[in-house]
């Protein structure tokens, strides 16, 4: 979400504003992520994105607040006169439990990281970084396991049905009637001429939703709404 935003970020605020952003790639399939430095000096929910910097005071370790961060620099992605709503869209898109919906009927991948920090747990280990594994023990727990609970996937996965209709009712606002069958023409939430954070996070969130099997979570114009976003180079430029 958070590349996608910057891909769609538009003119800097000013030309002190503008960044540039180095990707560095963590190895989570060797569990890079649950690595004592870092836990305990990049993000100890063990977890990526993260935006490190330094000329930040702290790393952010939330692709919402990282999100947040570059709209302060690049004003078109949350823009004035619809602030409100798309800060509050973005928290209720955030609000969504993605790994209940993205793994359910997986329990064995949950308790693989949790097999992984026990693991690590066991070792002769510093105070320092028996702490932080037992914080993202706690996570694992609360918001993995936890999340693959049956009736936790069925809240979320009408949560977030509701929710897609709700973009959906406002996507209709935003699409003249001309366009709907415009397979090259992307309308933007709210009918702005460019597209909003809120835009990048929705379209990456229906993307996901399309690969783990629930189409039924999104309303045909939302999937044609996505399809045309990814369509262009913004999104192509990510690659796989």
């Amino acid at each position: 979400m958070v590349r996608y935003t910057f891909a769609l970020r538009g003119p800097p605020k000013n030309e002190s504003s503008d960044i540039v952003l180095e990707e560095k790639s963590i190895d989570i399939y060797n569990e890079e992520q649950l690595s004592e430095h870092f836990l305990c000096e990049i993000n100890p929910y063990g977890q990526v994105p993260v935006l490190a910097s330094p000329v930040l005071e702290k790393t952010i370790p939330d692709s919402l607040q990282i999100t947040h961060h570059i709209a302060s620099l690049y004003p078109s992605l949350v823009p004035d006169s619809h602030e409100e709503q798309i800060s509050s869209l973005l928290s209720d898109l955030h609000s969504l439990n993605y790994f209940s919906l993205s793994f359910s009927g997986k329990e064995h991948v949950a308790h693989g990281f949790k097999t992984a920090v026990q693991q690590r747990l066991n070792g002769n280990i510093n105070d320092r970084y028996r702490t932080a594994l037992n914080f993202k023990l706690d996570v694992i727990e609360r918001q993995k396991i936890a999340g693959l609970d049956p009736r936790t996937v069925e809240e979320m996965n009408q949560r977030a049905k509701a929710l897609m209709q709700q973009f959906d009712s406002l996507l209709a606002e935003s699409t003249p009637k001309e366009r709907d069958n415009l397979s090259h023409h992307v309308t933007w939430l709210f009918g702005l001429p460019r597209p909003t954070a809120l835009d990048a996070h929705l379209i990456v969130f229906i993307d996901r939703m399309l690969k783990v099997g629930r189409e039924e979570v999104v309303p045909e114009r939302l999937k044609s709404y996505a399809q045309r976003a990814m369509g262009q180079n913004e999104w192509k430029t990510l690659g796989p």
